[in-house]
């Protein structure tokens, strides 16, 4: 075995779903860090607010790291849910204003700390909608990642004999 072989199936090739996954779970903690990072300022402004981006953060680092471990379909789709609706209450929240609140009905502006998060969770719909584009469903039982599996087990990969 050469050493190209021998790396070939030592590390087996990403797919582009994974790829994706892991991107968008990349995406989520970044997000989940701004948020994290806003608490103290939304707490002082209604407790309410403190409460809903501590919780969002939470919900974005815990999804990141199932995300980043497997591609289950009901993950990957409560990852795109709640971003998805969490860019909305952003969107209105800046044009509008939140129904409700301290000052309801009035427009916040966009600071720089919004649109990173913003731009990082719709980075991060994208790539789940990739991941999902690029998945499919298999049997019970059969793993995500056939070849990491048997190099994990320290097969040969299929079709590389040699």
């Amino acid at each position: 075995m050469t050493t190209t072989e021998a790396a070939r199936t030592a590390l087996p090739a990403a797919s582009p779903a994974r790829t994706a996954r892991r991107a968008a779970a990349a995406c989520s903690v970044l997000a989940a860090l701004v948020h994290y990072a806003v608490v103290p300022e939304h707490l002082d402004e209604w407790w309410a607010y403190g409460v809903f981006f501590s919780a969002i953060g939470m919900f974005q680092l815990m999804w990141a790291v199932l995300a980043h471990t497997g591609d289950e379909r009901p993950v990957l789709l409560s990852g795109l849910a709640v971003n998805l609706g969490v860019l909305a209450l952003w969107a209105v929240s800046r044009t509008s204003g939140l129904p409700f609140g301290p000052e309801p009905g009035e427009a916040e502006p966009a600071g720089v700390l919004d649109v990173l998060s913003g731009a990082a969770e719709l980075v991060l719909i994208a790539g789940i909608v990739l991941a999902l584009r690029g998945s499919r469903r298999r049997p019970a039982g059969e793993p995500a990642d056939p070849a990491a599996a048997e190099a994990a087990a320290g097969a040969e990969p299929a079709g590389e004999g040699g």
